[in-house]
């Protein structure tokens, strides 16, 4: 919406982006007034190159906070340049708000000094730690000064009448929110800028709604999302853990209540929040829990529980105590590094990570039948490399190096990740070797095309069920992965069949999720009861889909045979739901079935069969099945393999070596070049369906090695895939026409 729009050079032009968020228009000035959360992306959203800041009366309303002003901040000095042009940023407030300001964003952007952490009571060897890291990642200047908040900034006051001006634009400011506007060819009269109405977040992408109930679950982590402050696609990473069918808010970030309902659980739900650390994008949501009818347990480090009660007091200074509005609301927990607390039967252990400001993570632990589900969520973290780097030069002491180096070697059922890369984040690759069942990455809205087959982005709306109120396939499941077994396996065995699923776990995989990654050393088979899943191989340095995988079929079989890591990646294209058999069972399971002898040899063959292109998209069934009734031999050169005029139906798959095509005593040729045959190459594809003699001959050049099934055999297999079926009627039709 645009109130008013000018040509003429001074005009006053008025820019609604969202609610509680304008951009004023004078000349070369773009003047943002108004600064919810999330305002950023709504700048970058419409374009807009910010030059100065009118910083509003009202800092909250209706649980969101109007004065989210981190992400502007970082958006000057990094986006626009600023500190590295050593430009200040123009800012227009009243005197009474430039002390609040400045704090404010101080415990943003430098957090607490060693003086102020060991006044709150943190103890002070922790306190010198905290304060050297924040120190060491801090801006700086070129002569090595830690850059403070007041540095950044031009301040320009409202004077005793209530005006300031910049450039050529004066604004009078009347109070609540509401200003006049005046250059000497226009003027507007007491614009009042909105924060009343609940504003919808600015991405790109519609948030993903719910479509499926949350099911009361032991332990579940669901991400609301998945990107950083940037990113205009989507909600900042944050997420929530279930415990026992209640629900823990873990960092709660902008739009945290929209965010919750859009992933289908209800505020009352909600039993405590934690707080990792106190940037907005992982605490600005805080005053959205405010006004809930029941109070939360709030779980936060000593030091983040004060930063957060001096941040909330100055969002709040219309409340009868904002000095205890923290307090009054929830009930506090400080934790401590090392230390377990329990809620709902959820184990919480906090440890640091290693950022700008003072942040920790959590290792969550819940019991199921005696056996211990944990998950990791580390927390913003720098890189693995960048840690390094520190203890070399002396930032952080050994023992804090062996505490940070701990979380990569960390085992369990789930990491979270923080995949944010730059100057304080970490990279996807210090997970890389982790031992850990499943690694998901947060902080970042992309991992790059290479390394998708690598590591698995979370995204909103991913559910992460650890323990289930029954992890056991129902009848129906079983009954599916029976048939996959038959299938897969061509045996029978209702004993071992039943041994097998009943050491089966049923488990549920998000879209894009890794479920097996190349070179892994685990050895678990996996049945497919739903969705659908890619294989990938790394293929000179690129991921290249080799086969699909579908409901009905299996995988991972490989590597409990011939106890070698995994060759390829599989990762689930569609949301898919899988039974999970533990590689010594399977183990069990193939010896007692005396599949051990024969299936490499099949695995050998099927791998030949995908690299026939008309082939190499059929089903990892019918694959299978062809592979079975493939019978590897070793022709000589110079032998006939088919023969013109026969009515035989074989068809064959060249593995290696090469053939040549001929018309009676003559070498056929195709545009004046004879046609000879390369390993790949499917040969006499058509000859089960013609019901006619061979129309050539085919001669091997070299000693070859094929695959030969029988002409019946492949046909019926064929008619079992329609999708193979109607590539080779297609080549049936162009032969018959010939």
């Amino acid at each position: 919406m645009k109130p008013r729009a000018h040509t003429v050079a001074n005009t006053i032009e008025i820019d609604h982006l969202m609610p509680g968020a304008d951009v004023i228009h004078v000349g070369q000035h773009q003047i943002a007034l108004g600064f919810p959360e999330e305002v950023v992306k709504a700048w970058m959203r419409a374009g807009k190159n910010v030059t100065a800041w009118l910083v509003p009366d009202i800092r909250c309303a209706g649980g969101i906070v109007q004065w989210a002003l981190e992400f502007p901040l970082y958006h000057a000095l990094f986006i626009q340049g600023a500190f590295a042009a050593g430009r200040k940023i123009p800012v227009l407030l009243h005197r009474r708000d430039w002390a609040d300001m400045v704090a404010y964003l101080r415990l943003t952007l430098l957090g607490f000094t060693r003086q102020e952490l060991r006044a709150e009571g943190v103890d002070p060897g922790l306190a010198d730690a905290l304060a050297s890291e924040c120190e060491y990642l801090a801006l700086k200047h070129p002569d090595g000064r830690v850059a403070q908040i007041e540095e950044l900034f031009e301040p320009c006051f409202f004077d005793a009448e209530g005006v300031v001006e910049i450039g050529e634009l004066k604004i009078k400011a009347h109070g609540n929110n509401t200003y006049s506007f005046f250059t000497d060819q226009d003027r507007l009269e007491e614009y009042r800028l909105d924060v009343d109405a609940e504003p919808a977040p600015p991405y790109t992408r519609p948030l993903s709604v719910a479509s499926t109930p949350v099911l009361p679950r032991p332990f579940e982590i669901i991400a609301l999302g998945a990107t950083n402050g940037f990113d205009v696609g989507g909600p900042c990473s944050n997420m929530v853990v279930q415990a026992n069918g209640l629900f823990i808010v873990v960092d709660p970030g902008p739009y945290v209540r929209t965010t919750l309902l859009h992933a289908g659980i209800a505020l009352n739900q909600i039993s405590a929040v934690v707080v990792t650390h106190c940037h907005e994008d992982h605490a600005v949501g805080l005053s959205a829990l405010l006004g809930l009818g029941h109070r939360l347990t709030l779980f936060a480090a000593r030091e983040n529980a004060a930063i957060l009660r001096r941040k909330l007091a100055i969002l709040n200074p219309t409340v009868s105590s904002p000095q205890t509005l923290l307090d009054d609301s929830f009930d506090i927990t400080c934790v401590r590094a090392g230390e377990e607390v329990n809620h709902l039967g959820l184990k919480l252990r906090f440890h640091y990570t290693m950022h700008s400001i003072p942040c920790t993570g959590v290792e969550l632990v819940m019991h199921d039948s005696g056996i211990e589900r944990r998950a990791l969520i580390v927390g913003d973290n720098n890189s693995r490399s960048n840690i390094e780097q520190a203890a070399r030069d002396g930032a952080i002491s050994e023992g804090r190096l062996r505490e940070l180096l701990a979380l990569y070697d960390w085992q369990g059922e789930l990491i979270i990740a923080d995949a944010g890369a730059g100057l304080i984040h970490g990279m996807p690759a210090d997970f890389r070797d982790s031992r850990a069942q499943s690694v998901v990455y947060v902080h970042t809205p992309a991992i790059r095309a290479e390394e998708r087959h690598l590591y698995t982005l979370a995204e909103p709306g991913h559910r992460y069920t650890l323990v289930q109120e029954s992890s056991r396939p129902t009848p129906l499941e079983r009954g599916i992965a029976y048939k996959a077994l038959v299938d897969a396996f061509d045996a029978f065995d209702t004993d071992w069949f039943n041994a097998l699923l009943d050491a089966a776990v049923s488990h549920s995989v998000n879209r894009g999720q890794i479920v097996v990654r190349q070179n892994d050393d685990s050895s678990d088979l996996y049945l497919v009861v739903t969705g659908e899943l890619a294989v990938l191989a790394q293929r000179d340095g690129a991921p290249v889909k080799v086969a699909v995988i579908q409901a009905g079929e299996i995988f991972g079989e490989m590597a409990g045979i011939t106890a070698t890591r995994r060759t390829a990646t599989v990762i689930s294209t569609t949301p898919a739901r899988l039974l999970r058999v533990p590689g010594d069972v399977w183990r069990r399971f193939a010896a007692a079935l005396k599949l051990v002898p024969s299936l490499p040899e099949m695995w050998q063959k099927r791998a030949a069969l995908e690299q026939v292109t008309t082939l190499a998209h059929s089903s990892v069934t019918t694959k299978n099945a062809l592979a079975r009734y493939a019978v590897r031999r070793t022709i000589q050169p110079g032998t006939t393999l088919i023969r013109e005029g026969s009515c035989s139906t074989t068809v064959y798959v060249l593995t290696e070596g090469r053939v040549q095509v001929y018309r009676g005593n003559a070498p056929l040729l195709m545009r004046g070049v004879p046609v000879i045959l390369d390993p790949g190459t499917l040969i006499g594809e058509t000859a089960p369906f013609l019901r006619k003699a061979r129309n050539a001959s085919i001669v091997t050049l070299d000693e070859c090695e094929v695959l030969a099934i029988r002409g019946a055999d492949f046909k019926q297999i064929v008619q079992r895939s329609p999708q193979l079926l109607h590539s080779i009627s297609q080549v049936v039709h162009q032969r018959r026409a010939a």
